[in-house]
C-alpha cells in the first residue's frame, strides 16, 4: 500500500510548476512563543458570573410568572359573569362615538 507521502508526491508531480510548500525557518519558534504566552485559564465566563446570571434569570422568570398569575386572578375577580366576558370579547363591534 502506498504511503501518504508517495501519493502527495505523485499528485505534485502531475501538476505543472507546483512544488512542496515550505515553512519559514522561525515558524516553530513563533508558535512556541505564542503558546507560552497564552493564558493558562480559558477566557470566558467565570463561575461566579455564571451563577449570578443563572440566579438573575431564575428570579426574572419567577417574577414574570407571579405577575402574570396575579393579573389573571384580577381579571377573574373583576369579570366573573359570562355577560361581562361577552361584552369585553365583542367590544370591537360597538360603534365608535366621535
Amino acid at each position: 500500500m502506498k504511503t501518504n507521502k508517495t501519493v502527495i508526491d505523485q499528485t505534485l508531480e502531475s501538476l505543472d510548476g507546483i512544488d512542496r510548500a515550505t515553512a519559514d525557518a522561525d515558524l516553530y519558534f513563533r508558535v512556541q512563543a505564542r503558546l507560552a504566552g497564552a493564558p493558562r485559564r480559558p477566557a470566558g465566563i467565570t463561575r461566579p458570573l455564571y451563577w449570578s446570571v443563572a440566579a438573575g434569570l431564575t428570579l426574572l422568570i419567577g417574577m414574570n410568572f407571579f405577575a402574570a398569575f396575579t393579573h389573571y386572578e384580577d381579571q377573574i375577580k373583576s369579570s366573573s359573569s359570562s355577560s361581562a366576558m361577552a361584552t369585553d370579547y365583542f367590544s370591537y363591534l360597538e360603534p365608535i362615538n366621535l
